[in-house]
């Protein structure tokens, strides 16, 4: 227990797990005054810089289906928007889940998503989703037991020759989240026209269709 012994030991572990990788630029925040002393070179994270996104219409005879899903304090809502290839609001909904994780809430979101537009006669669909882990499950397969029931029903009723099912920023998809939002606020199911759409959801959906960009990344 020499104290020359204990600081040699100290700094041979610190650089150890630096050396693996297992000590990052993170783990020193508030001491980066002292990382020289361990002979450590840190160099600061380098972010991409912001980049603006948009929503983009479905061809000319398609619809698209904007969902996403929500989970606060143990509980789970979802919210989905049907717009035709003007991107003018067909139907907006949002559902409360009780409690479920945040996957069982994008995949239910979807489903119903789905089943909504094909109850009002639509067909050729174009699904969107923030959800890359939910968009990986439909289409390349795997996740939890308890979803594959949810996973099969999706692909059931979509034809994936024919439908498209992709992934978008969520910065592009604030009218599905303001929508899930709401779910989770009022716990109920509720359905919108495109006549009763409230003001603020209204206003995204015409930043939507108009092309006007958000700002990714700040």
């Amino acid at each position: 227990m020499e104290p020359r012994r204990i600081i040699w030991r100290v700094y041979h572990t610190i650089s150890l797990l630096h050396t693996g990788r297992l000590f990052r630029h993170i783990h020193w925040r508030g001491d980066m005054d002292i990382v020289p002393i361990f002979g450590v070179i840190i160099t600061t994270p380098s972010h991409p810089p912001p980049t603006l996104v948009f929503w983009r219409t479905p061809p000319v005879g398609s619809y698209k289906i904007n969902t996403d899903g929500c989970v606060k304090d143990g509980f789970a809502s979802g919210g989905w928007i049907i717009r035709d290839s003007s991107g003018q609001c067909i139907r907006a909904f949002f559902s409360f889940y009780s409690d479920c994780t945040i996957l069982e809430a994008e995949l239910r979101a979807i489903l119903d998503g789905i089943i909504l537009a094909q109850r009002l006669g639509l067909s050729v669909l174009w699904v969107e989703s923030d959800s890359t882990l939910a968009i990986h499950c439909i289409t390349k397969g795997g996740g939890p037991w308890h979803i594959q029931a949810t996973i099969r029903h999706i692909r059931h009723l979509l034809a994936l020759d024919r439908d498209t099912i992709t992934h978008i920023y969520r910065e592009e998809n604030q009218v599905a989240d303001l929508l899930a939002s709401e779910g989770w606020d009022r716990r109920c199911y509720h359905e919108y026209s495109s006549q009763d759409l409230p003001r603020r959801h209204r206003s995204l959906v015409q930043i939507d269709r108009f092309g006007l960009p958000t700002v990714r990344g700040l």
